[in-house]
């Protein structure tokens, strides 16, 4: 099997419906599989994916708890027999045969383990998210980001147009080497949500993997559909917190503690609703501690 695509479905089987429609509809030329994780749906939903996947060459695997989006991700990986792995939002739709072109691409170039798609909106809008840089203080949270101008500054204007190297790409579409995601033992599964792709790129870079963005081919995201109707800025800061201090020093670790619970104090002048993430960033011991995988 050239390419296994891993989605996860969580109360929201129209969407990934849809998406499996546009892939089957969109992918060219190659051999691929779809691998469906339900996250523990409520039984209507999860009975509307069984009748649809019955009827289609899919695997659908069923967890009893709600694993989140790493752990997940990693329980679909595990039936995958392709040769690279898709790990797809099911907010998502391919608008080409994106599979197609990241499978080439990545096949003729040895050295990156990882690449991910232009992403835009449904109003058709470029997320600013679709890639990002990790060595400045970008990445804290509740703030606004700019890589664009970053890689502009970087590599100049016209080669932002074609694949260029980035810290990291959007987890709503992440195209891996399989050989690339075995040897970093894959997504970290102390994660349940949020900030996956900082910790997979810089892995993947200690292993001699690069991290491309490929804005030749465009995907549109729902974003947003396939998390439910829950209060995530908890998990966003509990994440963020987790990985900046699995992956720096502990000096850089401080340094962006500091930074996030200045701006959040900022935020909660006129937003109140912020001062808990403060009270929260400023508490000792293991963030993880708070996540919703521990509720």
């Amino acid at each position: 099997m050239d390419i296994s695509v891993v989605i996860i479905n969580y109360h929201s089987s129209e969407y990934t419906i849809k998406c499996i429609n546009s892939i089957i509809e969109e992918t060219k030329k190659i051999d691929f599989e779809i691998i469906v994780v339900d996250n523990n749906s409520n039984i209507k939903d999860l009975e509307n994916l069984e009748n649809f996947t019955s009827k289609q060459n899919i695997k659908l695997v069923k967890s009893k708890i709600n694993l989140g989006f790493g752990s997940g991700n990693m329980f679909g990986a595990q039936f995958a027999t392709g040769d690279y792995l898709a790990f797809l939002n099911n907010d998502a739709i391919l608008t080409d045969n994106s599979l197609g072109i990241l499978f080439k691409f990545l096949k003729e170039n040895k050295n990156i383990g990882l690449v991910g798609p232009n992403q835009i909106t449904e109003n058709n809008i470029v997320f600013k998210q679709s890639y990002s840089h990790y060595n400045s203080v970008h990445n804290i949270p509740f703030t606004e980001k700019n890589s664009t101008k970053y890689y502009t500054k970087l590599y100049g204007e016209e080669k932002i147009k074609k694949p260029f190297k980035v810290d990291l790409v959007s987890g709503a579409f992440m195209f891996f080497k399989t050989e690339a995601f075995s040897k970093i033992n894959g997504f970290d599964q102390n994660i349940f949500l949020f900030y996956e792709e900082i910790d997979v790129s810089t892995r993947l870079s200690k292993k001699g993997y690069e991290t491309y963005f490929f804005p030749e081919t465009t995907f549109t995201h729902y974003q947003g559909k396939s998390s439910g109707n829950t209060d995530l800025k908890i998990e966003y800061l509990v994440s963020y917190l987790y990985v900046i201090q699995k992956n720096y020093s502990y000096l850089k670790f401080k340094q962006l503690k500091t930074l996030t619970q200045l701006r959040l104090l900022f935020k909660s002048i006129s937003r109140p609703k912020y001062f808990r993430l403060l009270l929260l960033s400023v508490k000792s011991g293991n963030s993880l501690a708070y996540s919703m995988r521990v509720k």
